[in-house]
C-alpha cells in the first residue's frame, strides 16, 4: 500500500485530542466522584507541566504521575474512585486512569487486576497491563483464562492484547518470547470469538510469536485450519501476513496459495526511471502461466530504502492478489509514493524494487531519486 499523504496531520490530530479542556471536563467528573478532589489545583498544576508539550503516550503518563498528588494516598480508594469516574469520561481521559493503574499498582496486586478488568470497557488496558505480565506472569495466566470466557468483547479482547509478547509502545514480555506456549493455549480460548474486535488481538498475538516462534505458529494454524469455522480462517490469515512478508515457504500453501507457482515474469518496469523526492512512481508487469490449471498468487513489491549511512533497507508493501487461470497472462500495475512522511525519511540515489510472488523474489528494477 503506498504510503499516505495525511498521515503527519492525523498523527498530530490524535495527540491534540487529548487538551486542556479534556483534562478539565476528566477533573470536574472526578470531583463529582470525589467531592474532596481540587480540580483546579490539579487543573493548575498539569498546565505548570506544560503537559501539551509532550507526545501523547508521555502526556498520558505525566498526567497520571500528577493525578496521584490530587487523589487519597490508599491504593483502593484512589482505584475506586477511578473506577467510579470512567463511565463518565471519554476513552482518552480513561487512558489517564489506567496509567494510574500501571504506574502506581504494581504492589497492589488484586487491587490492580480488579481495576484493569473495570477500567477496560471504558479505555484498552494494554499498555497498563504489561508491567504485571513481565512481574507476574504465573498468577496473570488464570485470571487471563477466566477473561477469555468473559461476556464482554473488551475484557476477552484485554487477554488476547494483553499478553502478546512482543510490544507495540510498551515493554515486551519476555517469558512469552522464549516460550509462547502458554499464549498459545491461552488463545486457543479465543481462535473463533464472535468479536472482530477480538479476533484482532488473537491475530496480532499471534503475529508477533511468528516473528520469534515462526513453526509455533505454522503448527498452530494447521491445526486451527482444520476446525473449517469462518472466524478462525480470518484470524489465521491476518496471523500470518508476517510470515507472508518473509515468504517462509510453508505459509503459502496453508494460506490456499500455490506453493510453487510457474510464472514467467514479463515487462516488469518502473516509471519514470528518474524523479524527485516526493513524487510517485508506476510499477508494472505481466504474468504469464505456464502451468495446466488456476494458480493462486499473493503478488507483492519489496522496495530497498537508502538509509542515512548509505546502506538499503528493505521494506515489502502489499499488491494484490490473483487467480492465474491455465496458460493465462494478466497485466499489472500499481503506483508508490516516494514522499517524506513521519516515519520515514527518503535520501537521494538509487533505489531498487523487487517482484515478490508467493513469497519470492522475481526481479529487480532500479530507480533514481533526486532533489
Amino acid at each position: 500500500m503506498c504510503p499516505r499523504k495525511t498521515d503527519d496531520n492525523q498523527a498530530k490530530l490524535f495527540k491534540d485530542r487529548l487538551g486542556i479542556a479534556k483534562v478539565e471536563a476528566m477533573a470536574g467528573k472526578i470531583a463529582e466522584v470525589y467531592p474532596s478532589f481540587d480540580a483546579p489545583g490539579f487543573v493548575s498544576a498539569a498546565r505548570r507541566d506544560g503537559f501539551e508539550k509532550l507526545e501523547l503516550k508521555a502526556r498520558i503518563a505525566a498526567l497520571a504521575t500528577r493525578l496521584k498528588e490530587f487523589l487519597p494516598a490508599e491504593y483502593r480508594k484512589a482505584v475506586d474512585i477511578l473506577v467510579d469516574t470512567a463511565p463518565h469520561v471519554g476513552g482518552f481521559e480513561n487512558w489517564i486512569l489506567t496509567s494510574y493503574v500501571e504506574q502506581f499498582g504494581l504492589d497492589h496486586f488484586e487491587d490492580s487486576v480488579y481495576a484493569l478488568r473495570t477500567l477496560t470497557p471504558f479505555s484498552s488496558c494494554e499498555f497498563a497491563i504489561r508491567p504485571y505480565m513481565n512481574r507476574y506472569a504465573d498468577k496473570m495466566l488464570p485470571i487471563l483464562h477466566e477473561w477469555a470466557t468473559d461476556p464482554n468483547e473488551h475484557v476477552r479482547r484485554l487477554a488476547a492484547e494483553g499478553s502478546r509478547p512482543r510490544g507495540v509502545w510498551t515493554a515486551h514480555i519476555e517469558a512469552f518470547r522464549k516460550d509462547p506456549q502458554p499464549v498459545i493455549a491461552l488463545l486457543e480460548q479465543l481462535k473463533a470469538d464472535p468479536s472482530l474486535y477480538v479476533r484482532k488481538a488473537v491475530a496480532n498475538n499471534l503475529n508477533d510469536i511468528s516473528k520469534d516462534h515462526p513453526d509455533v505458529v505454522i503448527n498452530t494454524v494447521i491445526a486451527w485450519k482444520r476446525d473449517g469455522h469462518g472466524h478462525t480462517d480470518w484470524i489465521v490469515k491476518r496471523a500470518c501476513r508476517s510470515l507472508v512478508k518473509t515468504g517462509h515457504p510453508a505459509i503459502f500453501e496453508i494460506l490456499g496459495f500455490t506453493s510453487s507457482p510457474k510464472v514467467t515474469v514479463a515487462g516488469f518496469s518502473v516509471s519514470p526511471k528518474s524523479f524527485k523526492i516526493g513524487k510517485d512512481c508506476t510499477i508494472t508487469c505481466t504474468l504469464k502461466s505456464n502451468a495446466a490449471k488456476s494458480q493462486k498468487l499473493v503478488v507483492d513489491y519489496r522496495v530497498y530504502y537508502i538509509k542515512a549511512n548509505g546502506r538499503p533497507t528493505p521494506k515489502l508493501f502489499k499488491w494484490v492478489e490473483k487467480t492465474l487461470k491455465a496458460r493465462e497472462s494478466i497485466a499489472l500495475s500499481t503506483r508508490h509514493s516516494f514522499m517524506d512522511r513521519s516515519t520515514r525519511t527518503h535520501r537521494t540515489g538509487a533505489h531498487e524494487i523487487e517482484l515478490i510472488i508467493n513469497g519470492r523474489p522475481n526481479g529487480r528494477v532500479s530507480v533514481k531519486l533526486t532533489k
